[in-house]
């Protein structure tokens, strides 16, 4: 397992260069923007590609395609969203993450460090198992906020239908829902206090968009309900069927999965 110090060097340097490639080919006004999107995200797996050739890494990297031919050498893994909120950059909307993170195994369970940078910002966030959780450097716990009618909640409800979709249902619940189209930074907000939940239960996640942010909210405070194709058994994979609820407290992390019938 790599020490503290390790972990936060190679993560806080990969989500640098990835961040700077990004920032460096974006444009304006594109007219095809799924294209631009995966163009994008292409740019950025390669700047990590190039970052671990130069510094002799090899870990074993669970992402998307682009490492296909990737040869690892490295027992530890590297889980890796080259763009979270690929749609929000493609559109020029200011809120995308980079998303790495460090497992000693290839469960979500074994995810010891992670790192999420907002690309328009610079924010970064960073958390270590046992160590807490750190927004640049600060640490940062979750809100204490009891009551679903009081709580900000970030809620995924795209493909959701009405009289069929739980999900729906917790707008009737709660005075403050929200949602921006990246899931990691949406868990670090929760990670921080700026949300009280986030609720993405689609399906449509895979693990790499949420394996760093979810050790983030851990180590903040919070509690994390997460499954994979509906198993508790999350294994370190590129197949879809992640759902996720992340809350500031045990309370009301219990009264949204009542509510979603989970």
């Amino acid at each position: 397992m790599l020490s503290f110090g390790e972990a936060s060097d190679i993560l806080r340097a990969a989500s640098e260069y990835m961040a700077d490639a990004i920032l460096r080919n974006m444009e304006q006004g594109v007219e095809d923007p799924k294209e631009y999107g995966r163009r994008m995200d292409y740019i950025s797996a390669s700047a990590l590609r190039d970052f671990l050739l130069d510094r002799g890494l090899r870990p074993r990297v669970i992402s998307e395609e682009w490492f296909d031919d990737y040869e690892p050498g490295e027992d530890w893994i590297l889980v890796v969203d080259p763009i979270d909120g690929t749609s929000n950059l493609s559109r020029g909307i200011p809120f995308s993450a980079v998303s790495l993170a460090i497992a000693e195994s290839d469960s979500m369970e074994g995810v010891y460090a992670g790192m999420v940078r907002n690309i328009f910002t610079g924010e970064t966030y960073m958390a270590y198992r046992g160590r807490g959780a750190y927004k640049d450097g600060r640490e940062i716990r979750v809100s204490r906020t009891l009551k679903t009618i009081d709580a900000f909640i970030s809620i995924s409800i795209v493909h959701q239908y009405p009289g069929v979709s739980p999900t729906l249902e917790l707008l009737r619940y709660t005075n403050y829902p929200r949602h921006f189209g990246s899931a990691a930074l949406e868990d670090c907000m929760v990670a921080e206090g700026r949300l009280d939940a986030h609720v993405d239960v689609r399906g449509s996640l895979r693990v790499f968009d949420i394996a760093a942010s979810q050790l983030i909210v851990r180590e903040a405070g919070g509690h994390v309900w997460i499954t994979q194709d509906d198993s508790r058994d999350v294994r370190l994979s590129r197949i879809y069927g992640i759902k996720i609820v992340s809350a500031s407290t045990p309370h009301l992390l219990e009264r949204l999965l009542d509510l979603l019938s989970l």
